[in-house]
């Protein structure tokens, strides 16, 4: 069956080029120069995809993307940007366009996005059935379909063709890393290693070393030489996870680095140079801790050169039910003999409308522990547990000491400890309310045992 494609473009030769384009693989063609007739011919006539220039005098490629969606929400709607048009990209996939492409534009991949596109138009529940299916969940990374999630992965695509610094930023388990390998596995350095390092987990009088390495001898117990972790990514990425944490000292040095390469190792006179892209993620408010004198000013500018933002879960629900089957699809292999199999649509609709304040990495722990303890083959709601919810309950309540006056160590960790218990257990949570290095907190709990 012929499909019908409109192409939209002020620019003559463009518009031709893409009418030739298809017109060799046997799509009828409508050509015209501006949006707002496009617009009427949308309105008069049934066409399978629309593809449009962004920049055009009058209406705007996106604009007419907006009143297309108006009236007709399934029509395939692709945009081509210029060069470098990375929001106006992002603007696209937000407002609902199928995909997008940049200018100059490849053929051979235009024609296969339309061929997609046209193919879901006329078969949009098969489409929807294969998109969907985690039958090879070891590949799949970001999962997702929104407007949200489609945003984000033309972001991605858009970082990626860069070796320039990029600073993840969102709320704690939104998946943030996942966010940075996807980077790493898009772009020219996929072939190198990709490294990551958590700086909350490390204290921070070792974390010199674990980055730039150490000669032996340097400090006691170094007894053999490392490489650190910025010659291992040599080549390849380096993902400096909770870089909020990062001491004021080891700031200075990394901004060397990232500044012109040259890492010297702990105990050594030589420096060497090393080819690494560096992606900082952080949950913390940088332009804060910059305010309030905790984070260097040069190596925020430094690190925010290409600013990337993961959205919470409760800002793209739609995508809610996608990320269960991909979890319950790695959690029955995790257990093989649990008898779980799927999810029941009551249990779906459960999860989609929970609040989720550990965001895509509480998901993934709520359905590990629905096949763990499993019973049928279908999970239903009766088998779901109450999300818990990040507000205070009644009987939360602050415990004032009975036998006062405490001493104000005694009072510290008492709150530490009650926060600890109000963030259920979550040792990030707790450090952030606490507004303290998760390494303190660590050594508070170590002090309170011993």
């Amino acid at each position: 069956m012929q499909s019908r494609l409109l192409i939209v473009d002020d620019d003559a030769e463009m518009r031709e080029a893409l009418g030739m384009v298809f017109s060799v693989d046997a799509h009828e063609c409508e050509l015209v120069d501006n949006a707002r007739t496009a617009l009427e011919i949308v309105n008069r006539q049934t066409f399978d995809a629309v593809i449009c220039d962004v920049v055009m005098a009058g209406m705007s490629g996106l604009e007419l993307l907006d009143q297309v969606r108006q009236t007709h929400p399934a029509l395939p709607f692709i945009v081509i940007t210029g060069v470098g048009g990375i929001q106006q990209a992002v603007d696209a996939i937000k407002r609902g366009a199928f995909e997008y492409m940049v200018k100059p534009c490849g053929a051979d991949e235009l024609r296969k996005i339309v061929a997609v596109a046209v193919d879901r138009r006329r078969h949009p529940s098969e489409a929807a059935r294969i998109s969907s299916a985690p039958d090879k969940v070891e590949k799949l990374d970001l999962v997702g379909s929104g407007p949200a999630m489609r945003a984000l992965q033309t972001t991605i695509d858009f970082v990626a063709r860069s070796s320039a610094p990029v600073l993840v930023t969102g709320e704690t388990g939104a998946g943030k890393e996942l966010v940075a390998r996807a980077i790493h596995a898009r772009s020219a350095r996929s072939g190198h290693p990709f490294v990551a390092v958590n700086m909350s987990a490390i204290p921070h009088e070792l974390m010199e070393a674990e980055l730039f390495g150490h000669v032996r001898g340097a400090f006691t117990g170094a007894a053999q030489p490392r490489k650190g972790l910025f010659t291992e990514a040599d080549g390849g990425t380096l993902l400096l996870d909770e870089i909020g944490d990062m001491s004021f000292d080891l700031q200075a040095k990394l901004l060397r680095v990232l500044q012109f390469g040259d890492v010297r190792p702990v105990g050594s006179e030589r420096t060497h140079h090393v080819d690494v892209r560096v992606i900082a993620a952080t949950h913390r408010n940088l332009p804060e801790l910059v305010d309030s004198g905790r984070f260097r000013r040069d190596l925020y500018f430094r690190l925010d050169v290409l600013p990337l933002f993961v959205p919470p879960l409760r800002d793209h629900r739609e995508d809610i039910p996608a990320l269960a089957e991909y979890f319950l699809a790695a959690a029955c292999q995790r257990a093989p003999l649990s008898p779980v199999r799927s999810i029941g649509p009551d249990a779906l609709r459960m999860l989609s409308d929970a609040p989720w304040p550990g965001n895509v990495r509480q998901l993934a722990s709520f359905i590990e522990r629905a096949v763990v303890f499993g019973v049928d083959e279908m999970i239903d709601s009766h088998h779901l547990a109450p999300v818990p919810s990040d507000t205070p309950t009644a009987e939360m309540q602050w415990p004032f000491p009975s036998h006062a006056p405490w001493t104000l160590r005694q009072l510290s960790r008492a709150y530490a400890d009650w926060v600890l218990a109000a963030s259920d257990g979550n040792k990030e949570r707790a450090a952030e309310t606490l507004g303290i290095d998760l390494s303190t907190l660590y050594r508070w709990l170590r002090a309170r045992v011993d």
